[in-house]
């Protein structure tokens, strides 16, 4: 075989198109395929972690929620001690 694999032996890849206008259009269908599923990949991660975001934002309220209690409990406790 004299051409690569899939091309035949004038470089035409089977679907009419030669390797010039191939690497015009972007590369191989292996190469574009890929270059889709990341960013199909990017999509789902910021969709994903957009949905994660108020999640994370009442997060840091329970935690601010919670260490300011604390911090009165202890402060209720010291004034008790001292009165």
């Amino acid at each position: 075989m004299i051409g690569r694999q899939g091309e035949d032996s004038c470089g035409e890849s089977g679907t009419g198109e030669t390797p010039q206008e191939r690497k015009q259009r972007g590369g191989s269908p292996a190469a574009r395929g890929k270059r889709s599923l990341a960013g199909k990949s990017t999509a789902v991660s910021q969709a994903f972690f957009s949905l994660c975001i108020p999640f994370i934002g009442l997060s840091m309220s329970f935690l601010s929620l919670c260490v300011t209690l604390i911090f009165l409990y202890q402060f209720v406790k010291i004034m008790h001690m001292l009165f």
